[in-house]
């Protein structure tokens, strides 16, 4: 199992001792397994979400002077110009919501195939496929568990500039890792996870009963 599917979780694995590493990947690969169980499409996703959430309040609850700091709020939207993992689970149920993503967008990002394809693209092409200009998530109830899972201390500012991921600080909520990084290890089977135009858009033409070509490998 290749458990290393989102940096944050691998950067709060380096920061542990050995007992405390070890306990968070026997964690892990109980998420993994507990998850495999669950028969695959929207309703997996929308629990994975609720344990996400569920995630975020347990942590609330223990460092709430952490979770003070946080700074985020609707058109920050810096998030939302990055690569974000998603699952095909999640395709399914962002297809079934009925929201309308941006379609230049979309058929920009189905071809990508690594984060690297983000750098030096315009901020309109790299945006999520569902941020509106008013830079408010166009699917937020069924926003995907990377999003659920992101806590920012920084100055919104810094989120609504330019190239500022340095001046970004996160707040890693580690309870939430373990299921993000579940849902992707269980997604990709070791290989990176697709951004959100790859799966969507082959979720959104099985949805119309169209025949599309078959996704490229990886997706």
């Amino acid at each position: 199992m290749d458990y290393r599917t989102t940096k944050a979780f691998d950067h709060f694995l380096s920061g542990l001792g050995q007992e405390a590493r070890a306990e968070a990947l026997r964690a892990l690969a109980r998420e993994v397994e507990d998850l495999r169980s669950l028969p695959p499409g929207a309703g997996r996703a929308r629990e994975v979400h609720r344990r996400v959430d569920a995630a975020q309040a347990r942590f609330a609850a223990l460092k709430p002077e952490v979770v003070a700091q946080v700074r985020c709020g609707r058109g920050c939207a810096h998030c939302c110009r990055l690569w974000v993992g998603v699952t095909r689970d999640e395709a399914e149920l962002l297809a079934a919501s009925g929201a309308g993503p941006d379609p230049f967008r979309l058929e920009a990002q189905r071809h990508w195939t690594s984060p690297s394809d983000f750098i030096g693209r315009p901020r309109e092409e790299a945006s999520c496929v569902f941020l509106g200009p008013d830079g408010a998530c166009g699917v937020y109830p069924d926003r995907p568990a990377i999003c659920r899972a992101v806590l920012v201390a920084s100055d919104p500012e810094f989120c609504r500039g330019g190239d500022l991921a340095t001046r970004i600080t996160a707040v890693i909520n580690p309870y939430a890792e373990v299921v993000v990084s579940a849902a992707l290890t269980l997604d990709a089977e070791g290989d990176p996870p697709p951004p959100a135009g790859r799966h969507l858009a082959h979720a959104l033409e099985r949805g119309r009963g169209s025949s599309p070509a078959p996704p490229p490998p990886g997706s």
